[in-house]
């Protein structure tokens, strides 16, 4: 008879089934007191005898045959089935607790599946750890993070007529594009043949990855799936800065999977060979599930990635950064030049003040990066004395560096064994003119360790802007089983190499950035404090950014760029609201900005630092849903206990109507936080917040007090 592990708590119902053959299935996550599947819909059972068993962990070994035919999809491997259950504990921890189930096949391969829980958010944390235990070694192409063969299988309705998928797409400057999608229309649906169901028997798949090392070039490392029937929201995403992979795909029964992993041979060239007495552990990945929406369900997983997060002092306090480069020196520095900038950073109220890209070199400096030291044509008296400058303001001084590469004119680098590098079929790798430093070889890290306390003790630098604008392509063939294999190897020595960093100084505020969020990921910002969304130039479009990225970032490490290059009111105020619910960057041609513009940026700035305390603990929400690029009104929002903030955009109109539902809290007041002087009208009006802006291309910040 089969056996079950059960939890319920932090409002999820689990359940694992322990089947006769030994095999662990991850039988049910739903929200506490959902009702479970109406079994009679599609002809399932509860036991494996009339359907196919869906192991805890998908398990793919070089030699094992697949178990059924699958297409590409990675759920049928029979290595999976040899994996018998043999304990479970679950333990406390600082944080929740945590669930250990171990498996163990008859030759010699060990399993640990880790489910970590969290006090009173309903979000799980997983990962798989495999450990040869035996005497030959096994190859492995794919292993799972987190696998689930039921999502949306609650209620009477079969998964394929009430499924919603959204899609994150993303992109250089045109960040957190949200695709709603039928899951149907992904070609997900019953197959039939002669006019009968074969329920589940379709190949195909739908899947989405990151490819290479910017994690997020084309996709999220995330995702929604909304149940339509049960009300049922689930959310997730995979913590790798390099390549994963997320893939929904049908069970036999008629049932939706969702499989969540760090890189596959398949997809990625990823392969190991697991030799004996040695261990590999997967990327971990979250799953959530919530009885709302999507807001409920990005509320959830934002809670979740406070709890993971690094405990830091600058997402407590939320630091006001100054950054030359955007609309601004845009990568041409001088003494004279900051020194000016930096009078007006101080001016606006700005506590940190970081010199971007360019201090190095007196030229074209893109391909000679790599020594990270200071030109003197660009600082005659050194750039000691603009960063002493700074800190006379007031302000904690920053630098960009590009510490994982090296310029293909960089003199160093032609003095450097290729071991230093990412290398295949014995040449260097070479991107857009640089050359990829490879953390794995301790020699690299040293060095780069190096740089940065030169930095802090030459400098007295406080805060690093780490920019990352090129690829390492399919990996390194050098000293590992594949190349994809020294992708994972590296990040995983960067994310070490970055927490040696904040033991040393842990006051040290570093910024995450590729090229904007082409590295937005969470094994990256479960240790940096925030994060550059996007490279984007233009203010509107900027908008489109800023009223939706808080899907993918935490509001408090939302780094948005507040830019002006107008020197006119409605400019400097859309440019305003598009970082005051997020973290603003700072920039833009100052020396070209009027008195009553600078104002109104000392305004905005004034008011962030009153309202910073609630952003860090407030939940995003999205009145209008999610985004497209054709919208003319757009709204983002914080909400708390007894009040809400609500950014509103008309970049297409001079209106706007903002659907506003928020259960059984009733708004009792509603006003323009900013600017002070609103200079627009607006009513409340059955739930219904209607804007009358003073022309298009407008923005304002709301607040709404509940009763």
């Amino acid at each position: 008879m089969a056996q079950h592990i059960s939890l319920n708590e932090n409002g999820l119902s689990i359940e694992f089934t322990i089947w006769e053959i030994g095999v662990v299935e991850l039988s049910r996550i739903a929200p506490d007191g959902a009702a479970p599947a109406d079994t009679a819909a599609d002809g399932a059972s509860s036991g494996p005898a009339s359907r196919t068993v869906s192991p805890l962990i998908e398990l793919q070994v070089t030699g094992r045959s697949t178990r059924e035919m699958h297409g590409y999809k990675h759920n049928a491997s029979s290595a999976s089935l040899d994996l018998h259950y043999v304990r479970h504990e679950c333990r406390d921890t600082s944080a929740g607790r945590e669930l250990v189930i171990t498996l163990e096949s008859e030759y010699g391969l060990q399993a640990r599946y880790h489910m970590r829980l969290f006090k009173n958010i309903p979000v799980v944390q997983v990962l798989t750890e495999l450990e040869n235990t035996g005497n030959e070694p096994v190859p492995v192409e794919y292993v799972s993070s987190f696998v689930y063969q039921n999502l949306c299988g609650n209620g009477k309705r079969p998964y394929y007529d009430k499924t919603t998928v959204y899609i994150p797409r993303n992109s250089w400057d045109c960040e957190t594009r949200w695709q709603e999608e039928d899951i149907e229309l992904l070609n997900l649906s019953r197959m039939m043949v002669d006019g009968f169901n074969t329920p589940g028997f379709g190949n195909n798949r739908f899947a989405y990855s990151g490819v290479s090392s910017w994690s997020t070039v084309e996709y999220l490392p995330m995702g929604i799936a909304r149940d339509t029937e049960t009300g049922e929201t689930s959310i997730f995403q995979v913590e790798s800065s390099g390549q994963w992979l997320i893939e929904y795909d049908t069970e036999p029964g008629q049932r939706l999977a969702i499989a969540l992993s760090g890189p596959t041979e398949q997809e990625h060239g990823w392969w190991i060979s697991l030799k004996p007495g040695q261990s590999f552990t997967t990327v971990p990945a979250a799953f959530g599930v919530v009885q709302g929406g999507v807001d409920e369900a990005i509320g959830a997983l934002t809670r979740y990635r406070r709890a993971i997060r690094r405990p830091n002092a600058d997402d407590e306090k939320l630091n006001v950064v100054f950054n030359d480069y955007m609309n601004c020196l845009m990568g041409d520095p001088t003494e004279e030049k900051e020194k000016a900038i930096i009078d007006k950073a101080a001016a606006i109220g700005c506590e940190y003040f970081c010199l971007d890209a360019g201090w190095y070199d007196k030229g074209f400096w893109w391909d000679k990066v790599g020594e990270w030291k200071e030109s003197r044509e660009r600082f005659p008296n050194g750039l000691k004395a603009v960063c002493d400058y700074a800190r006379k303001k007031g302000m904690v001084m920053g630098l960009w560096v590009e510490i994982e590469v090296m310029g293909t004119e960089c003199s160093l680098a032609k003095t450097l064994p290729d071991s230093w590098f990412i290398c295949r079929h014995g040449k260097r790798h070479i991107d857009h003119g640089r050359y990829l430093l490879d953390f794995r070889n301790p020699q690299v890290r040293a060095y780069c360790r190096g740089v940065i306390d030169r930095l802090i003790a030459d400098y007295g630098v406080g805060y690093f802007k780490i920019d990352y604008n090129v690829t390492m392509g399919y990996g390194s063939d050098l000293d590992t089983d594949s190349c994809s294999g020294a992708i994972l190897e590296h990040y995983r020595a960067l994310h070490q190499w970055y927490e040696d960093i904040f033991k040393d100084y842990p006051d040290l505020v570093i910024e995450n950035c590729g090229s904007g969020a082409q590295r937005m990921d969470y094994g990256m910002l479960r240790l940096l404090s925030l994060q550059s969304t996007s490279d984007q130039t233009d203010y509107l479009y900027n908008s489109y950014i800023a009223s939706s990225v808080a899907s993918a970032v935490t509001p408090e490490q939302g780094g948005m760029w507040v830019y002006p290059y107008e020197d006119e009111k409605e400019h400097v105020i859309y440019n305003m609201v598009n970082g005051l619910l997020l973290r603003p960057y700072m920039s833009g041609m100052v020396w070209k900005l009027g008195e009553e513009s600078m104002q109104l940026l000392s305004e905005g700035v004034s008011l962030y630092k009153k309202i910073r305390a609630d952003i860090r603990k407030a939940l995003p929400f999205f009145p209008l849903g999610f985004n497209t690029i054709k919208d003319d009104v757009l709204s983002y929002g914080l909400q708390l206990e007894d009040k809400a903030y609500l950014s509103v955009f008309t970049p297409g109109s001079d209106h706007a109507v903002i659907p506003l539902d928020f259960g059984k809290k009733q708004i009792t007041k509603v006003q323009v936080l900013y600017p002070s002087e609103g200079c627009c009208t607006f009513r409340l009006e059955e739930e219904k917040l209607h804007v009358q802006m003073p022309q298009a291309k407008a923005a304002r910040l709301f607040l709404l007090t509940f009763a």
